[in-house]
C-alpha cells in the first residue's frame, strides 16, 4: 500500500491509501447497509420528494470521495451528518416549494416487504410525522428526526452536528414540546374540539 497525505482538522495526517478494489467494495457495502435509511431520513428532513433520488446520490458522493477519510464504523454518523448538509441545501433551494406528499410517492420508497395494509399504514404514519414535523426549525426537526427515528443518542448527534450536547438535548426538548403542541391541536380538531 501506499501512503496518501490528507488534510484532517488543519493538520497533515499520513494515512494508508485502499486499493481501489478494496474501496469499491468498502463503498458498495457502505451503500447497501445505509442507502435506505439516509434515504427515510433525508425525506424526513423534508427533502421535496422530486428531489429524494438526487439528495440520496449526493450524500453517498460525498462518502465515495471522503471514504478514504471515514474510520471504519463511523461510516453512518458520516452519512448521516452529510445528510443533514445536503438537506440543509436543498432546502434552501426548495425554500418556497411545497412540501406535501404526492399520493403516488409511495411506489418512490424503497420496499423491504411490502403488502397493500402495510402500505397504508406506512404512508399514514409518514403523513402524520411531516404534518407534525412542518413548521419545525431545521435546527429542531433534525436534533428529533436523528434522535427519536434514527435512534442516535445525544453524544453522537452533537457530534455530528459539531454543537455541544446540551445545545443537543436543548434543540430535543424544544421540538418534542412544538411537536406535543402540534400533536394535541390535531387531536382537538379531529374530535371535533376548537
Amino acid at each position: 500500500m501506499t501512503a496518501t497525505s490528507h488534510s484532517l482538522a488543519g493538520g497533515e495526517h499520513t494515512l494508508p491509501s485502499m486499493s481501489r478494489s478494496r474501496t469499491d467494495e468498502r463503498q458498495q457495502a457502505v451503500a447497501e447497509a445505509h442507502f435506505a435509511s439516509v434515504w427515510r431520513f433525508l425525506r424526513a428532513l423534508g427533502v421535496p420528494a422530486g428531489v429524494l433520488d438526487d439528495a440520496a446520490q449526493e450524500v453517498f458522493l460525498v462518502v465515495a470521495r471522503k471514504l478514504e477519510r471515514i474510520q471504519p464504523g463511523a461510516e453512518r454518523s458520516f452519512l448521516f451528518s452529510t445528510a443533514v448538509n445536503v438537506s440543509r441545501e436543498l432546502r434552501r433551494r426548495h425554500a418556497r416549494e411545497e412540501l406535501a406528499q404526492d399520493p403516488d410517492d409511495e411506489a418512490l420508497e424503497p420496499a423491504d416487504s411490502w403488502t397493500p395494509e402495510a402500505s397504508l399504514d406506512r404512508k399514514e404514519e409518514r403523513d402524520l410525522l411531516m404534518h407534525l414535523l412542518d413548521g419545525l426549525s431545521d435546527e429542531l426537526r433534525t436534533v428529533l428526526v436523528l434522535y427519536e427515528v434514527e435512534g442516535h443518542v445525544l453524544p453522537e448527534i452533537a457530534a455530528m452536528l459539531d454543537v455541544p450536547i446540551g445545545t443537543a438535548a436543548s434543540r430535543l426538548r424544544r421540538a418534542r414540546e412544538k411537536v406535543e403542541v402540534r400533536l394535541q391541536k390535531l387531536q382537538s380538531t379531529m374530535r371535533g374540539e376548537r
